[in-house]
């Protein structure tokens, strides 16, 4: 595929580059559920949309995670996680609402940080829930699965195929704009998780790659686990 050239001032986060089988391998999520959401029945238009071949960009890839994990693990039915992402860009009126940093979380509950007014103090509005008020001090932010940065953006993902829950600081890989392209790599270093795989199916173990990368073998079993579900 021929690649497209990125546009002046466009930012990394914006740029499409990632095919839906290649975010869905990413993301640990099946490429028929991400193509649900991103071209047969999309709720946003993802940023290479008019492409021959589709592309998303980062923040198209970080959208999708954050659906996917409000489906998954907060067990919401597909009609139920399109209304939470329609309420979210009522409230922001944003193209990427659940990139927002004030986007937080709590069991079955997606929930937008409201600031203080003159008349009312800080709230959230639970986008599950008709956009109706709840408590504060009941929630806990996704931070173990984004980063962002000094202003806000959302600018790394750490996808994880075993994630147990907000407890979980788990972050064997990740994805950066602003590492490798993009690609997949096994967090703290430039090591594309997919090229650790392709070593492992060529028939090299475990224990020589690790060895190669100067890296613990838990480090490039859990990469490998995240794609293949367990190493070869």
């Amino acid at each position: 595929m021929k690649r497209i050239p990125r546009r002046a001032n466009q930012s990394l986060l914006d740029f499409p580059t990632y095919t839906i089988p290649e975010a869905a391998l990413y993301l640990a999520i099946p490429v028929r559920t991400l193509r649900y959401w991103v071209l047969d029945h999309p709720v946003w238009e993802i940023a290479g949309a008019d492409l021959d071949t589709p592309l998303l960009s980062f923040r198209d890839v970080a959208q999708a995670y954050y659906i996917d994990l409000v489906r998954t693990r907060f067990k919401l039915s597909p009609a139920k996680t399109r209304e939470v992402l329609i309420e979210a860009r009522k409230e922001t009126r944003r193209h990427y609402p659940l990139l927002q940093k004030n986007i937080l979380t709590f069991f079955k509950h997606i929930l937008m940080q409201k600031a203080a007014t003159r008349t009312r103090g800080r709230a959230l509005v639970d986008l599950t829930q008709h956009r109706q008020l709840a408590m504060w001090d009941v929630v806990k932010p996704f931070a173990t699965r984004v980063s962002w940065n000094r202003q806000g953006q959302l600018v790394r993902l750490f996808p994880w195929r075993h994630w147990k829950g907000p407890e979980d600081t788990t972050t064997p890989v990740s994805i950066d704009p602003e590492i490798m392209s993009g690609r997949l790599i096994i967090t703290g270093t430039r090591i594309p998780v997919q090229v650790v795989l392709q070593r492992n199916l060529d028939g090299e173990s475990v224990s020589q790659i690790a060895k190669d990368y100067r890296l613990p073998t838990s480090s490039i079993n859990q990469a490998i686990e995240h794609l293949v579900h367990k190493a070869a």
